[in-house]
């Protein structure tokens, strides 16, 4: 997505970049004001709403009970959906925000395609016939740059929120299975302890920078997009968060520059360790409204 600048805004942002300073004030490794909200949609198994200063995004996951006929070739068993709103940007608008939607849901299909990150999949298969499906929806209210972060820290904590029903499976005719719901409506939560975050690395000149603005992903050639999912033993203790606690389950270069060997594994270690600190905020900030259920669930977090 490209916004309109002249060459001498550009030269003016790539220049302070590579002096350490940015036009909003912040250092090269600050993020803006980070807002998240979880349980914002009751007609859903789990939501979240995610406000990265003018980017919002809201986010809902929805479980619905399949029949699978071939359980060895049955993968995704979480699809991933976002919907680019042309009330966010008027670069939106017709079929503008198409490439943005299909790269974010590409890059969250990658960073969850392996069994490590929600070890409770195994639990969505009910029977030798059934098995639930999530369907993680995410739209984009307003964008403000810097999407796909904001849309990794909402897909977990909406994950972290989903309750899903237990049934009860009974044997049918002709070996086949019929499901039914459990008298006492129990729920069961998914863990989503091991879930990726996501950031993105943005090259302006020779600095590197995270959570890049719509000024600054305009001047940016390349970047590099990192997913990291905390190891179990930190996930228990995420004070504990370092580098090499770390599963690294996506890693993705994008836009028209290239990127010298160096350069890639500077940037590759600087997401790393800002993906960890956004694990300890985001963890920290959840457990905090799991424990106080009065707490106000519009609290920010700031790095």
């Amino acid at each position: 997505m490209d916004i309109r600048l002249s060459d001498a805004e550009k030269v003016f942002i790539i220049h302070g970049a590579e002096e350490g300073m940015r036009s909003d004030g912040r250092g090269l490794l600050d993020y803006r004001p980070i807002v998240v909200e979880t349980g914002v949609l009751a007609t859903t198994n789990g939501s979240a709403r995610v406000r990265l200063a003018s980017t919002d995004l809201l986010i809902g996951v929805k479980a619905e009970l399949m029949i699978v006929n071939d359980f060895d070739n049955y993968r995704n068993r979480i699809n991933f959906f976002v919907d680019c709103s042309a009330n966010a940007t008027p670069l939106f608008v017709g079929r503008g925000g198409e490439d943005v939607a299909v790269a974010v849901a590409s890059a969250l299909d990658t960073a969850y395609d392996n069994p490590y990150v929600l070890p409770h999949l195994n639990k969505l298969i009910l029977s030798p016939m059934h098995a639930w499906k999530l369907y993680v929806d995410i739209v984009v209210l307003e964008c403000g740059g810097n999407i796909l972060d904001a849309a990794g820290i909402g897909v977990k904590a909406a994950l972290q929120t989903t309750e899903i029903c237990d049934v009860i499976v009974r044997p049918a005719d002709e070996g086949k299975s019929t499901i039914d719901l459990a008298s006492d409506n129990t729920v069961w939560k998914l863990d989503a302890s091991r879930a990726p975050l996501f950031v993105t690395v943005h090259k302006l000149g020779e600095a590197n920078l995270v959570d890049a603005s719509l000024t600054e992903e305009a001047c940016s050639r390349c970047t590099i997009s990192v997913a990291v999912s905390p190891s179990p033993a930190s996930s228990e203790d995420v004070a504990m968060l370092n580098e090499e606690d770390s599963v690294v389950t996506m890693v993705r270069q994008s836009g028209g520059g290239s990127l010298e060997m160096d350069s890639i594994d500077e940037m590759t270690r600087m997401g790393v360790r800002m993906v960890n600190e956004l694990q300890k905020a985001l963890d920290r900030r959840l457990k905090e409204e799991l424990e106080d259920i009065d707490a106000d669930p519009s609290l920010t977090f700031l790095l």
